[in-house]
């Protein structure tokens, strides 16, 4: 990863975890992705991940988008849950408490991010 930290420097990566912590993590992440993914403001995750993984999530999310917000997240957690996975493990910078909480928050890690991206003219 180029660039500064995306969360943070202290704390446990994913694979540190336990998997009760890995699981919480999880799900607190996919609830993310999805408001993100509503509200088309992944650019920053996908300058840092595989693009291929989150096409497969994205799949998901637009077959089912008529769904409401939690609805969606747990469909996309069954049907997606191997991706998401993949792309905690790939996000090897951010950092997370014992009980699978990342230590910045997902909001302001993303507006942190968001502060870094060259501003258009």
């Amino acid at each position: 990863m180029k660039g500064t930290s995306f969360v943070s420097e202290e704390g446990l990566r994913y694979s540190d975890l336990s998997a009760t912590a890995q699981e919480h993590a999880l799900k607190s992440f996919i609830n993310y992705y999805v408001k993100q993914y509503r509200q088309g403001n992944l650019e920053i995750l996908g300058a840092k991940v595989s693009n291929g993984v989150m096409g497969t999530i994205n799949e998901t999310l637009n077959l089912n988008k008529f769904m409401d917000h939690s609805a969606l997240v747990a469909e996309s957690y069954r049907l997606s849950k191997s991706a998401y996975v993949e792309i905690m493990k790939q996000l090897t910078d951010v950092r997370y408490q014992e009980d699978g909480e990342p230590v910045v928050d997902w909001d302001a890690a993303w507006e942190k991010q968001e502060e870094q991206l060259p501003s258009e003219d």
